[in-house]
């Protein structure tokens, strides 16, 4: 998590400093979540110099919240029972938060488009069943758009007794405009550090190519697994087709 970091008063605002997130248990507090925060992670350009932000894109504070699997009855232990989902959207709401598309975060960094005061956007990592069976219901009840961070080789199997959407729901919920998919690589390999060059691109490569093929739209933006990242690893996202990351 990266919380906190963009201070506009000083100079040149990098990507990594442009969207800071309230800390973890300050967000809690103002809505009664129980789930994680994603921080925005530089991705580098080529040449190893971050891109800079536009001069509109350095407020307001900006929150990306991120669930795993939403279930009836927790399987895992970081799984979100449907009932505490249920609670916390209706806390979105009453609470009187702006909930945006990623492609809205994106556009405000790269050419300070607007955004509505109180912004979220809404995440999902992993690909559990229970998104598309539980959460993509009510995200379409109340009209919040979300992302969804896919591996792609896990996509329709069974992992650890977790079973993951298939194709044709991933298909169904792109289509739908509520639910966007982008990447977690392909393996989600616990530390992409620890690889070498020629893995991390085969895993950053393999994963959008795929997911580009089965769903039809461009994938720009990536989850490092288990928050695992470095400079070297922001380069080779840039410099193969990603323009936003997360830890």
């Amino acid at each position: 998590m990266i919380p906190m970091r963009c201070q506009p008063d000083r100079g040149t605002v990098r990507l990594a400093e442009a969207t800071p997130l309230f800390m973890v248990n300050r967000f809690l507090a103002c809505v009664a979540f129980v789930c994680f925060m994603l921080g925005t992670a530089p991705v580098r350009a080529a040449d190893g110099e971050l891109p800079l932000v536009a001069a509109g894109g350095r407020t307001p504070y900006f929150a990306v919240i991120v669930w795993h699997d939403v279930v009836p009855a927790k399987e895992l232990w970081f799984d979100t029972t449907l009932d505490t989902f249920k609670t916390q959207l209706a806390a979105i709401a009453r609470g009187g938060y702006h909930v945006v598309t990623l492609e809205a975060l994106r556009a405000h960094l790269e050419h300070g488009a607007p955004l509505p005061s109180k912004p979220l956007a809404l995440t999902f990592d992993d690909n559990g069943h229970g998104i598309y069976e539980n959460a993509f219901p009510l995200l379409q009840k109340y009209h919040y758009p979300a992302t969804m961070f896919v591996h792609s080789n896990f996509v329709g199997t069974t992992t650890h007794g977790k079973r993951h959407t298939t194709w044709p729901q991933l298909l169904e919920m792109s289509r739908s405009g509520s639910m966007a998919i982008q990447s977690l690589t392909a393996n989600h390999p616990p530390d992409l550090r620890l690889l070498s060059d020629a893995d991390v691109i085969h895993e950053l490569t393999l994963s959008r190519t795929s997911l580009e093929y089965h769903l039809g739209h461009k994938i720009y933006a990536l989850v490092y697994p288990e928050d695992n990242y470095d400079t070297r690893l922001e380069a080779l996202a840039a410099a193969h087709g990603y323009e936003l990351a997360f830890i």
